[in-house]
C-alpha cells in the first residue's frame, strides 16, 4: 500500500486529489510505521511569500492561557495546490517575541501583511503537519512585508464586520468516529437560533451591533444536513494529531466535499470536534485573527460567549485585560466571556470603536491641545437607538498608538447581562494601532458619578488630564452620563451658553444668596433706609456731599474712608 501511494503521489502531487486520497489513506500507513518506532520527515523549499496569521486561544475557566499561535498561510504552490493551508512557524525566542511585538503595536496585520520564506524549509512530520522554519538568524523585520505581490494579494479576505454575514458550522468526525454528540439540528439551533434558542451567535452579533450585522446561516443547499450546518469525516485521528493537522484534514475535507476552496462563498466557518487531546489542551475553542475560521471542542460551540469571543478575534479584535491579566476586562466578551448558554455581553468602547458599528456616535478629543476641556454627556450602547444625538464612545487621542476611549456602560439592552462595571462610566486603554488595529486593550478605570481618574503625562506633553463624572442618571430614557475632560488650565465649558438678552423680570427667591455678589446692584430709586457703612469708590461722587468735611483732604484721589 506504501509502494502504490507514492506513485499515485508522484503522479497527483501538485493537485487537490492528491491530498484528499492522503486524508483517507496515509493515517492507517502512518500508524503502522509509528507502532515500528519510525518517524516520516519531507522536507521541501518555499518558492514564495506567505500571509502572516496569528490565532488566540480562550482557556477554560481555571486553565492555564495558551500563548498566541503564529503560523502562514502557504501558497498554493507550496501547499500541494491547496489554497488555505495554515503551517506554524519555527522561530527563535527573540524572533517569536519581535513578531508578536510588532502584532500588537499595530505594525504587523495578521491576515494581511506577508512573510518573505522564499528558500526556507516547509517540513511535515505527520499527513497534513506542516510547519515554517525560519533561519534563527534572520531580524522578523527584514522578513515581513507590507506591500504583497499582485498574487498574495489575491488571497487575502480581510474581516467584514457589518451588513449580510454568510455563516457556515462544521461537524467534524475524525476516522475513529469521535464527533461532538449533539445532532446537526441540534447545532443549528445553538448557534444560529434556528430551532427557538433565544440566546445564540446570531442573536448576539444582531444585537450588539444593532443589527449592523446579519447573520446568514448557510447557503440553504443539499450539502447542509441541517440550517447552515454540514458534515465532513476526516482521514486522521484528533487524538494525537497537532490543530494544525486537523485544520489542514478539515478544510481539505470540506473542499472535497462542496467542490470550493474555503471560505469560498461564506464569510466565516465554524469548525466543532469532539473535545482537546495530549498537552497544550484547556482551551474551549481558538480563532485566527482578522480571518475567517474558527474551532471549538464540546459542548463551547454553543455557548454564545464564547461564539461572540471567538467571532471577535476573526474581526480582527485583541483580548480585554486589566491591571496585567490578559482576559480580566468582564466589562467586554474579549475579556473572559459567559461560560453557560444563558446569554452574553457585548465589547468595551475601544473594541466598539475599531468594530465601526457606532461610528456615527462616536467623536474624538484632542487634550493636548492648550487649555483644553469640554463636558460631553455619554449614552450607553444598549440605548444606542435612543441616543440623541449623544456620543456612545469618545476616543482621547495621545499622538501615540495608545489612546484612550471613554465610555457609558450603561447595563441595559444588549449589553444587560455585563459582568462588571454595570451603570459606571469605564476608561480603556489600548497598547496600540490608535484603536483601529489588533491590540490588547486595558481596562483603567471605572468611576461613578463625582469620581475622577488622571492620566498623568497625557500623550507626553507633561499636562495631566483629568477625566471627571459629573452625574450618572438612570431614572430616564436614555440613561446618561455628564462627564468633564480638562488638562486642569481652564474651567470646563458650560453644558449651555447664557442667554443673550436679560430677563424682563428677576427671578425672586426665598432665602438670600449664601455669598456676596461681585458687583453690586443698580438701581433707579434710592435706597429706603441709609446704609450702616458708606460704600467705597475709587472714583469721586457724582454729587457733592450734604455736608463739609471736617478736615480737608490732601489726596488728589477722594479717601476710602468718610472723615
Amino acid at each position: 500500500p506504501l509502494i502504490t501511494l507514492i506513485l499515485i503521489s508522484m503522479r497527483l502531487s501538485s493537485s487537490a486529489a492528491f491530498w484528499a486520497l492522503l486524508a483517507s489513506t496515509a493515517p492507517h500507513v502512518l500508524e503502522a510505521k509509528q507502532a515500528k518506532g519510525l518517524r516520516r520527515k519531507l522536507v521541501a523549499t518555499a518558492t514564495s511569500e506567505c500571509t502572516i496569521m496569528a490565532k488566540e486561544y480562550l482557556a477554560i475557566e481555571g486553565e492555564p492561557h495558551r500563548e498566541m499561535g503564529l503560523a502562514c498561510e502557504l501558497d498554493p504552490d507550496d501547499a500541494g495546490g491547496i489554497s488555505g493551508i495554515r503551517a506554524p512557524l519555527n522561530l527563535s525566542p527573540h524572533q517569536r517575541a519581535d513578531l508578536m511585538g510588532m502584532i500588537f503595536s499595530g505594525e504587523v496585520d495578521p491576515g494581511v501583511d506577508m512573510l518573505d520564506i522564499e528558500g526556507d524549509e516547509i517540513t511535515e512530520n505527520k499527513v497534513f503537519d506542516k510547519e515554517v522554519k525560519i533561519d534563527p538568524v534572520v531580524s522578523m523585520g527584514t522578513k515581513v512585508s507590507k506591500a504583497p505581490s499582485a498574487k498574495a494579494r489575491k488571497q487575502r479576505r480581510l474581516a467584514l464586520t457589518t451588513g449580510d454575514l454568510n455563516m457556515l458550522l462544521v461537524r467534524v468526525t475524525d476516522v475513529n468516529g469521535l464527533v461532538y454528540s449533539d445532532d446537526a439540528t441540534t447545532m443549528s439551533d445553538e448557534v444560529f437560533g434556528t430551532g427557538g434558542d433565544p440566546a445564540n451567535l446570531k442573536s448576539g452579533l444582531e444585537e450588539c451591533s444593532w443589527n449592523k450585522i446579519n447573520v446568514v446561516p448557510g447557503l440553504g443547499d443539499s450539502n447542509e444536513v441541517a440550517t447552515g450546518v454540514i458534515e465532513v469525516t476526516i482521514g486522521i485521528s484528533i487524538n494525537g494529531s497537532s490543530d494544525s493537522a486537523i485544520e489542514a484534514a478539515a478544510l481539505t475535507a470540506v473542499n472535497a466535499q462542496l467542490g470550493i476552496s474555503l471560505p469560498g462563498p461564506y464569510d466565516y466557518v465554524l469548525f466543532s470536534l469532539e473535545d482537546c487531546y495530549g498537552p497544550g489542551c484547556g482551551w474551549a475553542a481558538y480563532a485566527y485573527v482578522n480571518s475567517w475560521n474558527s474551532y471549538y471542542v464540546a459542548e463551547y460551540y454553543g455557548q454564545p460567549g464564547v461564539l461572540l469571543h471567538e467571532l471577535g478575534h476573526n474581526f480582527n479584535l485583541a483580548h480585554s485585560g486589566l491591571n496585567g491579566a490578559e482576559y480580566a476586562d468582564h466589562t467586554c466578551t474579549m475579556g473572559n466571556p459567559h461560560f453557560s448558554d444563558d446569554g452574553f455581553q457585548c465589547f468595551n468602547p475601544a473594541k466598539n470603536f475599531q468594530l465601526d458599528w457606532y461610528d456615527d456616535s462616536e467623536i474624538t478629543e484632542d487634550p493636548r491641545t492648550a487649555a483644553y476641556s469640554n463636558t460631553l454627556t455619554l449614552v450607553g450602547i444598549g440605548e444606542y437607538d435612543n441616543r440623541g444625538g449623544n456620543p456612545v464612545v469618545v476616543r482621547l487621542e495621545t499622538g501615540t498608538g495608545a489612546d484612550y476611549f471613554v465610555g457609558f456602560n450603561r447595563a441595559t439592552g444588549p449589553n444587560s447581562l455585563n459582568d462588571l462595571g454595570d451603570d459606571q462610566v469605564n476608561i480603556i486603554q489600548v497598547e496600540g494601532g490608535n484603536g483601529q488595529s489588533y491590540s490588547q486593550s486595558w481596562l483603567r478605570a471605572l468611576l461613578s458619578a463625582n469620581q475622577s481618574y488622571a492620566i498623568s503625562n497625557f500623550g507626553g506633553t507633561g499636562k495631566t488630564v483629568t477625566i471627571t463624572v459629573n452625574s450618572i442618571d438612570i431614572s430616564t430614557a436614555p440613561g446618561t452620563a455628564v462627564i468633564s475632560i480638562s488638562d486642569g488650565t481652564s474651567t470646563p465649558s458650560p453644558t449651555s451658553n447664557p442667554s443673550s438678552e436679560p430677563s424682563l423680570n428677576p427671578s425672586v427667591s426665598g432665602e438670600p444668596s449664601s455669598s456676596p455678589s461681585l458687583k453690586p446692584s443698580v438701581s433707579s430709586a434710592p435706597s429706603s433706609k441709609p446704609s450702616n457703612v458708606p460704600s467705597m469708590s475709587s472714583q469721586p461722587s457724582s454729587e457733592p456731599s450734604f455736608e463739609p468735611s471736617s478736615v480737608p483732604s490732601t489726596s488728589n484721589q477722594p479717601s476710602s474712608e468718610p472723615s
